[in-house]
Parts: structure tokens; C-alpha cells; sequence
């Protein structure tokens, strides 16, 4: 498939697999300091804060169901 053709959903599909073979390496990293960086995150990619702590709740939940229901 030609790069000019390739939608937003797989894009998007590619970029959730990326972010989840990540985690997997280096796992999730909790903190004090995770509402700065979703803060941080938000304002590089105009993304907002709210919306990136619902991706982030929903992929946790669904991280750590795959990693514990094995």
C-alpha cells in the first residue's frame, strides 16, 4: 500500500501497537510526576490533558488485563 494511502484507523492501529511492543520492553513507568508529563505531553501535541488521562486510564486497564490474564 502506497504511504499516501494508508488511513488514519491504521495509522492509528500502527501507532497502538508501537506504543503497546514499548511498554512491554520498558514497561510503565507511574509516578508523582505523571500528571507534569501527560501536562507536558498535552501541550507538545495540542492533545488535551483530559483526553490523554482517559487514553492513558483506558490503556493501563487494558495493559495490564493482556499482562496478567496470561
Amino acid at each position: 500500500m502506497p504511504k499516501d494511502r494508508m488511513t488514519d484507523i491504521r495509522k492509528g492501529e500502527i501507532a497502538l501497537a508501537i506504543l503497546k511492543y514499548r511498554m512491554q520492553k520498558e514497561g510503565i513507568h507511574l509516578g508523582p510526576n505523571l500528571k507534569r508529563e501527560l501536562g507536558n505531553v498535552s501541550e507538545a501535541t495540542k492533545i488535551p490533558q483530559d483526553e490523554l488521562k482517559e487514553f492513558w486510564k483506558l490503556y493501563i486497564k487494558e495493559f495490564l488485563k493482556e499482562n496478567l490474564d496470561e
